[in-house]
């Protein structure tokens, strides 16, 4: 089956050239829907019976993922299928930012994610690192070794560094004793995530 008849009420042909645009790296075209629309048809859909044609559909499958009221052991399953389709930073972020693991689901959820961090690929690598920067709250305990793996799974690979300085710059934000792991990342890794906590102050 194809999402083009769930799409067509929402296709915003401005919009997809806007954000092919922003995602360089793209291996399907876009379609041109809203992401506040894919979240909500993907709430709304009982299973994903769907081939992947369009950018959205990626997109969309993260989300049917995140919304499904399981226990994160079936959750995890499903992620981890999902991880070969990943291949922009924004199939990896709107899904990281998605996930909101349930309190008895709290250390599965971390061992899966913290796991991520040293993948050789980059989508499931930034994947890890995201994740646990979005969730990093609920982990308090787990601050250093959350912030030790992370300056490990540094790479000259943009897609990665990024998500190293993004994270590290949230980090910051909470933390100053931060500096002491960013001064452990590549120079070039260092340069991003300073300009991310100027950019956080200027916001």
């Amino acid at each position: 089956m194809v999402t083009d008849e769930l799409y067509s009420p929402y296709v915003d042909e401005k919009y997809s050239a806007f954000s092919s645009r922003l995602t360089k790296n793209h291996d399907l075209p876009y379609k041109g829907v809203r992401i506040p629309i894919l979240r909500k048809i993907a709430k709304e859909l009982e299973s994903f019976p769907y081939e992947l044609k369009w950018h959205e559909d990626v997109l969309l499958k993260g989300f049917y993922i995140a919304s499904r009221k399981v226990p994160f052991s079936e959750k995890k399953a499903l992620i981890a299928e999902h991880l070969p389709d990943l291949a922009t930073w924004d199939e990896v972020d709107t899904l990281a930012s998605s996930i909101k693991p349930a309190k008895a689901d709290l250390n599965e959820a971390y061992d899966f994610f913290f796991s991520l961090l040293s993948e050789e690929r980059t989508m499931p690598r930034r994947l890890g690192i995201v994740t646990l920067m979005s969730l990093r709250k609920l982990y308090p305990e787990k601050r250093e070794e959350i912030l030790d793996a992370t300056a490990t799974a540094d790479s000259s690979e943009y897609y990665i560094s990024m998500a190293v300085a993004w994270s590290l710059s949230f980090f910051y934000i909470d933390d100053k004793s931060t500096e002491i792991w960013i001064n452990r990342v590549s120079p070039e890794t260092q340069k991003r995530t300073w300009q991310k906590i100027r950019d956080s102050r200027r916001a």
